[in-house]
């Protein structure tokens, strides 16, 4: 707990028994529950979460946002945080942002990836260069000023669920929360820097650059006219 509030931890898991162990032994005492989803898993990820004090939920519909939706739809504490399994947030720097929600009010916080020293990988500057490119778009269509679309760590008060509507299933559910946050008028937003590499992961990588990145792309778009693309 941090002061009287519940904390719990959302982590989606596609095959990650090779990370999960570390991330879950990083985590926090503030945080009361781990909620790890087992989405569509063919190894011992659920296995090692459960050894590791963790609530496995199953989620056979294999995406991004269905395993976050079937995570937020158990979650039960006062406060939701989100991370990777494969160790690229900061799980440590959990009861800091929940401070940071708390004293200053706020709904929600967005953490906003910032590269460190060793983010110069032909690959890292690739994955950088196209989050860059889709928050800008976000940007542009949208008029939000959300400076990094694309993060995967959020603190936020469970109730603002049910202040927006999520439909991706897919990897745009991230930007697609962030636009539902930020357009939202009732829910207190901010973003806040955190340090971060793509060289600190653990197994392999799930993310298409291309594929991924043109889904997204796409999404913003079809989000913007109107459009429903749930299987995105």
């Amino acid at each position: 707990m941090v002061g009287k509030y519940t904390v719990g931890l959302v982590i989606p898991a596609h095959n990650e028994e090779q990370g999960i162990s570390a991330v879950l032994k990083a985590v926090p005492q503030e945080v009361d529950r781990v909620f790890v989803v087992a989405n569509c898993c063919t190894d011992r990820t659920a296995s090692v979460a459960e050894e590791n004090g963790a609530v496995v939920i199953q989620q056979p519909v294999i995406g991004y946002g269905s395993a976050y939706r079937a995570g937020f739809a158990a979650v039960d504490t006062d406060i939701v945080c989100t991370a990777d399994a494969d160790g690229t947030y900061p799980v440590g720097r959990i009861p800091e942002l929940v401070e940071d929600l708390l004293e200053n009010k706020l709904d929600f916080i967005s953490a906003r990836r910032i590269p460190d020293d060793h983010s110069g990988t032909v690959n890292n500057i690739m994955r950088f260069s196209g989050n860059l490119v889709l928050t800008a778009f976000t940007i542009v269509l949208f008029w939000k000023k959300i400076m990094d679309s694309q993060s995967g760590m959020w603190i936020f008060h469970r109730e603002i669920l049910e202040k927006v509507k999520l439909t991706s299933d897919g990897m745009p559910f991230s930007e697609e929360l962030k636009i539902e946050v930020w357009s939202n008028t009732d829910i207190r937003c901010a973003e806040r820097g955190v340090p971060f590499s793509y060289s600190s992961r653990m197994g392999k990588a799930k993310l298409n650059l291309w594929r991924d990145g043109f889904r997204n792309l796409l999404f913003l778009f079809a989000k913007r006219i109107g459009i429903p693309m749930t299987g995105a």
